[in-house]
């Protein structure tokens, strides 16, 4: 029979609990490794928005949409990728692209964060994506699906 671990427990063996909600208004929910591995289930409020743009130089990150509708934009060379993910789609992103996220009311999303020789963080500011990222009309974003790559200025 497993036996329960208390949080005490689970800290001396390099596992921490931290749970937010973000300017956005979302929920997240995380289990975070001293190995700068980690998990953490979001849920989007009732007014949704934009998370903050970045990239990741060391950390993989895999998202899977429980539920809902989750947009993603990618940055590749000044041209933006959007990505619709609904219920049951995953999206691995790829190291070193500036990317942002944003998740529909009701959304439901587990991400995993995982790799080796992680460092204490690996969450590097995009500000400059983050504009152009408010500026895109979601509603055509979700009508199009998953278009090929095109410039802000086109969608």
């Amino acid at each position: 029979m497993p036996a329960p671990l208390s949080d005490r427990q689970a800290k001396d063996l390099g596992v921490t609990a931290r749970h937010e909600r973000m300017d956005n208004g979302e929920l997240r929910f995380r289990l975070c490794a001293s190995d700068g591995s980690s998990y953490i289930r979001t849920e989007a409020g009732a007014q949704s928005g934009w998370q903050n743009s970045h990239l990741h130089r060391y950390v993989h990150e895999l998202n899977v949409i429980q539920q809902g509708v989750m947009l993603v934009v990618e940055a590749h060379d000044g041209v933006l990728v959007p990505r619709v993910l609904r219920t049951g789609d995953f999206y691995l992103c790829p190291l070193n692209v500036p990317h942002n996220s944003y998740l529909l009311p009701g959304t439901v999303a587990h991400t995993v964060k995982y790799g080796q020789d992680l460092p204490d963080v690996d969450w590097v500011a995009c500000p400059q994506l983050d504009p152009r990222c408010r500026a895109l009309d979601v509603d055509a974003l979700l009508r199009a699906g998953s278009p090929s790559p095109a410039r802000d200025l086109d969608l």
